[in-house]
C-alpha cells in the first residue's frame, strides 16, 4: 500500500463557538462547515506583506492580495490542464513568492498539495531518488518544478510543469473563482522526514490543517496584525516551515519574511542577521540551529535581538544545554531568555501537539537518572545524584488529548510515570489514539516530557539507555560538538552493546576515541562497546538534517559505516 492509498477522513465532532473563531471570526456549531484554510487565505489577502530575501538579506514586498490575484490567474491555467477535486500536484523549488501563489492556486482548484524537498544535504543522486520515490508514492498527477530544480526532475514519474511556464500563461489568464472546499478533503500528503524509516506520507485534511491552525493561533497569541513580523529560513517540504511559518501567517494575512533554506545552509548567520535588520517579533528553528547561532553570537554580538517576543524551538529533540548556551549568548543581544517557546510535533498530528507557555522561557526538569532508567519514575533529582536534565514541552495544544500508556499492556499511566505517548483530536490524521513512536511523561500540570525514541532506546543490565543522553555526554568530548554524533545499540550477551559513531576532523583518532569513551562512561555510566570516528557528513540524516540512528545502526552491522573505530570489550 502506497501513502496514496491511505484513509484521511478525519473524526466528525462538534466545536464549540468561540468569539475569534479559527481565523478571528465566528466559527458556526458544525465543524463540517467550519472554514477552511483557503476561505482565509481568500478573506485576508490584504496590504501586509510577503517577503523573500535573497542571500544578502534583501528583497521586494509583496502583498497578499498580489499574491492571492496571482494565484487566482495560476488556477485558471491549472483548471485548463485537468487540476481539480481529487488531483494531486507536487511543487518542487525553493521558497519563492511565485512558489507560494503557486500553493494557494493547488487549493483554488480544489487539488492536493505535497510540498517535494528542493534541497537535502547529500548528493544531486540521493536527491533526485528522493524525489522520485516520493512522487511516486504520492501518485502525483502534475509536479511544478522551478528552474533551480530542474535537474531533478528528469527523474520525476509524473507529468511536470516548469513554475516559469505556468507564471507566464497566467499573465494573460482570468481570475478563477475558488471551489468550495469540502472540509474532508485533502488538503496536503504531508511527507515525514524519515529518521527511523522511509519517509511516508501523512494524509491531511482540510478539516486537520483549519484545527491546527486554529489551535496553534490560541496558543502562541498570534492574531496577524501588524504588530507581528515572522520570519522563517524552514524548508517548506516540512510541516513546521509550511504549516507554523506560512500557511499560519498566510491564512491571517500577517506580515511574514522568509529566507530560503539554502541560504540559510551556505551561511547560517543570515538569520539572526534578518531578526535584526527587520525587527522580527515571531520565529523559530530546530534545536540544531541553536547550537550554530550559539556560536554565530560568539562571533558577533553587535545584532539586535531585542525586538523578538516569539522564539519556538521544535521540529527535532529540544536539548536543555544547547538552549542554556543559545540563551545566555542571545542576551547579550537584547533578547529576553522568556521568549524561547519548546513545543513538540509530528506530521500525523498535522503539526503542533504541545507548545510551552508564553513568557516561561525554556523550563527544564531535573530528574534521577538511575531512577528514570530502571523504575520508569521522573522522580526530581536530589543532591548527588546523577541528573538527566529534560526540557517542558508544554501542555496539549487547543482540543488536543495526550495520554502516556504502559509500553506492554497500553494501560493508561499516572504523571511522572514513562511510557508511549499517545494523542487524538481534531488535528490528529486517523481515528482513535495515535501512538507516537515516542516515550515521555507528563508533568502534575500536564506539561509533556519526551525521553526519547521507543525504537532508539537502549537496554543494557537492566536499565533503560536513551541516545540523547549518550550523545549529549559524548558531544562534551574535547573536540566534538552536538549534532555530530550518533548513539544506538547492537545486540549483545547483557543487552545491548553502546556504540557510538561520531563526525570529527584531525588525524589522532585514538585519543578523541579514549576521550569519548571516558565522557560516556562518566556522563551515563556506561562504557562503549566501539567507537566509530567519521569525516563529517558521515553520518546519514534525513533530508531535514536529522540523524537517522535506525540507519546508522543498520550500515554498522552492514559494515558500511566506513571510519575508524575501536571495541572496547567489557
Amino acid at each position: 500500500m502506497t501513502s496514496a492509498d491511505m484513509d484521511y477522513a478525519p473524526h466528525r465532532r462538534a466545536r464549540t463557538t468561540t468569539s475569534g473563531g479559527a481565523f478571528g471570526r465566528p466559527l458556526v456549531d458544525n465543524e463540517l462547515h467550519a472554514p477552511t484554510v483557503v476561505d482565509a487565505i481568500a478573506l485576508n489577502a490584504g496590504d501586509a506583506t510577503v517577503t523573500v530575501l535573497d542571500e544578502d538579506n534583501l528583497g521586494t514586498a509583496v502583498s497578499w492580495a498580489t499574491v492571492h490575484q496571482q494565484a487566482r490567474r495560476l488556477a485558471t491555467v491549472l483548471s485548463a490542464n485537468g487540476i481539480g477535486p481529487n488531483r494531486r500536484v507536487g511543487l518542487l523549488g525553493d521558497t519563492s513568492t511565485e512558489l507560494i501563489s503557486a500553493l494557494q492556486a493547488v487549493w483554488l482548484c480544489g487539488a492536493a498539495v505535497t510540498m517535494l524537498p528542493a534541497f537535502t544535504p547529500g548528493s544531486r543522486d540521493e536527491h533526485a531518488r528522493n524525489v522520485a520515490a516520493t512522487t511516486a508514492d504520492a501518485r502525483l498527477d502534475l509536479v511544478i518544478v522551478d528552474p533551480l530544480s530542474a535537474p531533478a526532475a528528469q527523474f520525476v514519474p509524473a507529468r511536470t510543469m516548469a513554475l516559469a511556464d505556468l507564471v507566464t500563461a497566467a499573465q494573460n489568464a482570468d481570475p478563477s473563482e475558488a471551489r468550495r472546499t469540502d472540509p474532508d478533503s485533502l488538503a496536503l500528503l504531508q511527507y515525514t522526514s524519515g529518521s527511523t524509516r522511509a519517509p511516508r506520507g501523512v494524509p491531511v485534511s482540510h478539516a486537520h490543517l483549519v484545527a491546527n491552525i486554529a489551535a496553534i493561533r490560541a496558543s502562541v497569541e498570534y492574531d496577524g496584525c501588524h504588530r507581528d513580523r515572522v520570519l522563517s529560513w524552514l524548508p517548506l517540504y516540512h510541516d513546521l516551515g509550511l504549516i507554523c511559518f506560512l500557511a499560519l501567517p498566510m491564512s491571517c494575512g500577517g506580515e511574514l519574511v522568509l529566507q530560503s533554506p539554502m541560504a540559510f545552509a551556505r551561511r547560517p548567520a543570515a538569520w539572526l542577521e534578518a531578526i535584526s535588520k527587520y525587527r522580527i517579533t515571531v520565529s523559530g528553528a530546530p534545536n540544531f540551529a541553536y547550537e550554530l547561532m550559539t556560536r554565530v553570537l560568539a562571533r558577533d554580538s553587535q545584532l539586535d535581538l531585542s525586538s523578538l517576543r516569539l522564539l519556538i524551538s521544535g521540529g527535532e529533540p529540544v536539548n536543555a544545554d544547547t538552549m542554556a548556551r543559545f540563551t545566555a549568548a542571545a542576551q547579550r543581544c537584547g533578547m529576553d531568555p522568556s521568549v524561547v517557546v519548546p513545543a513538540y510535533g509530528l506530521a500525523e498530528a498535522t503539526v503542533a501537539v504541545t507548545i510551552a507557555p508564553l513568557g516561561a522561557g525554556v523550563v527544564v526538569d531535573r530528574v534521577d537518572s538511575l531512577a528514570l532508567e530502571s523504575t520508569g519514575r521522573a522522580i526530581p533529582a536530589a543532591p548527588g545524584a546523577r541528573v538527566r536534565h529534560l526540557v517542558r514541552l508544554g501542555p496539549a495544544v487547543r482540543d488536543t488529548s495526550i495520554r502516556i500508556v504502559d509500553q506492554r499492556t497500553g494501560a493508561p499511566l499516572g504523571e511522572r510515570t514513562v511510557g508511549h505517548i499517545e494523542l487524538r483530536g481534531p488535528s490528529v490524521v486517523g481515528h482513535g489514539w495515535l501512538r507516537t513512536g515516542d516515550i515521555g511523561y507528563l508533568t502534575h500540570d500536564r506539561q509533556l516530557v519526551v525521553c526519547g525514541r521507543a525504537k532508539d532506546m537502549l537496554i543494557a543490565c537492566g536499565r533503560n539507555i536513551f541516545p540523547q543522553d549518550v550523545e549529549a555526554a559524548a558531544a562534551r568530548a574535547p573536540g566534538m560538538r552536538p549534532g555530530r554524533v550518533a548513539a544506538f545499540g547492537i545486540p549483545g550477551d547483557l543487552g545491548d552493546n553502546l556504540v557510538i559513531a561520531v563526525e570529527a576532523t584531525g588525524d589522532d583518532t585514538a585519543e578523541l576515541r579514549r576521550d569519548i569513551s571516558a565522557a560516556v562512561l562518566d556522563g551515563v555510566g556506561l562504557r562503549p562497546h566501539a567507537v566509530i570516528v567519521l569525516p563529517p557528513g558521515g553520518l546519514p540524516r534525513t533530508s531535514s538534517g536529522k540523524l537517522r540512528r535506525a540507519e546508522t545502526r543498520h550500515r554498522y552491522a552492514a559494515e558500511a559505516l566506513t571510519g575508524t573505530r575501536e571495541r572496547t570489550f567489557h
